[in-house]
């Protein structure tokens, strides 16, 4: 057999079928025939390693190591994770949002290796404070502040929505909340979150708006300081489908990140006519997106539900188009060091560097191949 590797045919059967991909869809991602892949899966040909590295990557998002395990690895489900959502909606999520979770699990277990399972942190943030359904937000989202060293005069200095969101992004990995992010290639999903008190972690959608990811960076903190994972949806057929408890804590988590971004007795300081200018020009006094503005003004009453939907629905319809002409493309590592963030890349090149880890282990945590880490080390820390 011609460039034989002794990996695990179940593992590939398993690590496929648990995506919701058949052969074909995978031939068709790899560029090879549904009889290659067939043949893989059955133990009658294996592909080589840079084509293993590949499919491990870039179609299961799963490290290469799990392909070499004796056995069929045993893991958590989505259903256990967002089990604050019900049933028929997590078995209905798209395979690229189970893609992206299956890959957040894994940078789970990376942190919990790379740490060695001790805490990163004495207390973290959502050890610290909690969200309830009886909580008044506002005095949590005082608090929170406080501990982020975020106060609003800060907030209102920052030149852009990218300063913003790295900002505050470093601010949550600061205090123990692991950012992450990818292209989903699905925009009705914003992000979403895993819960775990050591290793809690947030996945963004990197193909929207910085506004737009900015927000659900704490509507997912909401989540995990309710302890529990959750997801941040745009579709609207998502929130009809959310009943009773679903809804509220929905509900909760939208109320906490605006009022988070955008403290109502801030805004209510500002002089606020009711027209796109004037919640533009507070969207970007304050780097949050124009929708929080809007559902502030819904809330004072300064508007009602149907101007709220007609303005939403068409900065939905602008976004997509300005979107639709956007040209594709980008730096590798420039978009590998915005998904991975500094916090996990210095945690994982530390180790490297005191010889704690190989060269081949630093590439799995990093998720990218052998021949991309000396690069990518001069990018990242050159």
């Amino acid at each position: 057999m011609k460039n034989s590797i002794p990996l695990n045919p179940q593992v590939l059967q398993w690590a496929r079928s648990t995506l919701g991909l058949s052969r074909q869809d995978v031939a068709l991602r790899l560029k090879k025939s549904e009889d290659e892949i067939r043949a893989w899966e059955e133990g009658s040909d294996s592909p080589t390693y840079s084509q293993l590295e590949n499919l491990a990557y870039n179609v299961y998002k799963r490290p290469v190591a799990i392909f070499f395990f004796p056995e069929i690895p045993t893991e958590d489900t989505p259903k256990a994770d967002f089990r604050t959502l019900p049933e028929s909606v997590v078995d209905d999520l798209p395979p690229q949002l189970i893609k992206m979770y299956r890959k957040a699990k894994v940078y789970q277990l990376n942190l919990a290796e790379l740490y060695e399972h001790e805490l990163p942190l004495e207390k973290n943030v959502i050890q610290k404070f909690e969200l309830t359904y009886a909580s008044d937000v506002s005095t949590l989202v005082t608090n929170l502040r406080q501990f982020l060293k975020v106060d609003i005069n800060v907030q209102k200095q920052w030149s852009s929505y990218d300063e913003a969101l790295k900002v505050w992004r470093q601010r949550l990995e600061d205090l123990g909340v692991f950012v992450f992010k990818d292209a989903f290639k699905h925009d009705d999903y914003s992000g979403f979150c895993l819960y775990d008190p050591q290793y809690p972690v947030v996945f963004v959608n990197n193909s929207l708006p910085k506004s737009r990811q900015i927000f659900t960076l704490f509507h997912e903190l909401a989540h995990l300081l309710f302890k529990s994972g959750g997801i941040d949806a745009k579709a609207k057929g998502y929130f009809r489908r959310l009943t009773g408890d679903y809804s509220r804590l929905e509900v909760k988590c939208n109320e906490f990140a605006g009022e988070m971004l955008m403290p109502m007795d801030v805004l209510k300081r500002e002089h606020l006519d009711i027209d796109e200018k004037t919640m533009a020009r507070l969207a970007n006094k304050y780097k949050v997106s124009r929708e929080v503005i809007l559902r502030k003004y819904l809330n004072l009453s300064l508007i009602d539900e149907t101007q709220y939907r007609k303005w939403a629905d068409q900065w939905i319809s602008e976004a997509k188009e300005e979107k639709g002409n956007r040209s594709p493309g980008g730096d590798y590592y420039n978009t590998q060091k915005a998904y991975l963030g500094d916090t996990y890349i210095n945690l994982a090149f530390g180790k490297y560097f005191k010889n704690q880890i190989s060269v081949e282990n630093l590439a799995d945590y990093l998720g990218m191949g052998i021949k991309n880490i000396p690069t990518f080390e001069n990018y990242v820390l050159g």
